[in-house]
């Protein structure tokens, strides 16, 4: 008698090409609850093909935001769980097995944010890495917050339909999925053990920059709603002064890795470009404002 799938892991894909290596890693998960696999979106390198009787692809006409590509997938699983990993990500052995024990020991509503990790041999990738995801690395604790990024992310099904899914903005989906939960008082609990390492594709100056311009672009931080849920300084609140106290807001970044978050010194040669690409995201960020505040 087969097993009722308990976990459905939903894999949103662009043209990765590692995601062969992603679902490897999934479909070999140590783990003795019953899963199924789910990859959504377009995959030119064909990839995928020689999965097709361990998972589920759902290919998509056009590329769609990796936020609808989630929603695909909810929408297609069966899980009573819904567990997301991005294709550019390698899943630790027993990433399913922690994350999902810390569902069953909860007695609430529940996200679950696992830690990345990533290697260090090239240093654009490394500062990038290290700019984005600081706040989730290895050594940061267990504990709640208000954010959790959605390239390694749990939750049950209720949860899910409490929320009401991702937007289908390019960049930032996550952040408003997470305040919107955090403010319909579900707890958001990062766990650096459920892990996954982070393979993004970019390798050089100009990769690093566009994205941070479109993050700061697509950032929900310029939405008033969300200031004083994410203590949105002033600067951040007006376009001209964010640019001209990008510099001070990046260095404030840098203070709060260092001082507060304890960045390990293996990761402190890449400061220097992290503080390029915080300003780099303020730009963007105050291109949205600009727009905001002329069309207001």
């Amino acid at each position: 008698m087969t097993q009722k799938v308990e976990i459905s892991v939903i894999i949103p894909n662009l043209h990765s090409p590692i995601v062969d290596k992603t679902i490897e890693s999934v479909v070999a998960q140590e783990s003795d609850v019953p899963f199924e696999v789910i990859v959504v979106g377009m995959d030119k390198f064909g990839l995928v093909d020689r999965f097709q009787e361990e998972i589920q692809f759902i290919k998509t006409e056009k590329p769609v935001p990796p936020g609808a590509a989630r929603n695909l997938g909810a929408a297609s699983a069966v899980g009573e769980f819904l567990f997301f990993i991005d294709s550019d990500c390698i899943a630790s052995p027993c990433w399913i097995k922690n994350h999902y024990s810390l569902h069953q020991k909860s007695n609430k509503s529940i996200i679950v944010g696992g830690g990345v990790d990533f290697p260090i041999q090239n240093y654009f990738t490394l500062a990038d890495n290290v700019s984005s995801f600081h706040e989730f690395m290895m050594h940061i604790r267990l504990g709640e917050k208000k954010i959790l990024p959605s390239l390694n992310l749990s939750l049950s099904r209720t949860v899910w339909d409490s929320v009401g899914g991702f937007n289908h903005n390019p960049a930032g989906e996550d952040t408003d999925f997470s305040v919107r939960a955090f403010s319909s008082e579900i707890s958001l609990l990062f766990s650096p053990v459920s892990a996954v390492t982070h393979l993004p594709s970019r390798r050089n100056l100009q990769d690093l920059f566009q994205h941070a311009f479109k993050f700061g672009r697509y950032s929900i931080k310029a939405n008033r709603k969300y200031w004083d849920i994410l203590f949105v300084p002033l600067p951040l609140r007006y376009s001209i002064l964010t640019i001209l106290f990008s510099p001070l807001l990046a260095f404030g970044v840098i203070f709060q890795m260092v001082i507060v978050e304890k960045l390990p010194l293996r990761y402190w040669h890449t400061l220097p470009l992290v503080f390029l690409i915080k300003t780099i995201w303020c730009f963007g960020f105050a291109r949205q404002l600009r727009k905001k505040e002329e069309y207001d």
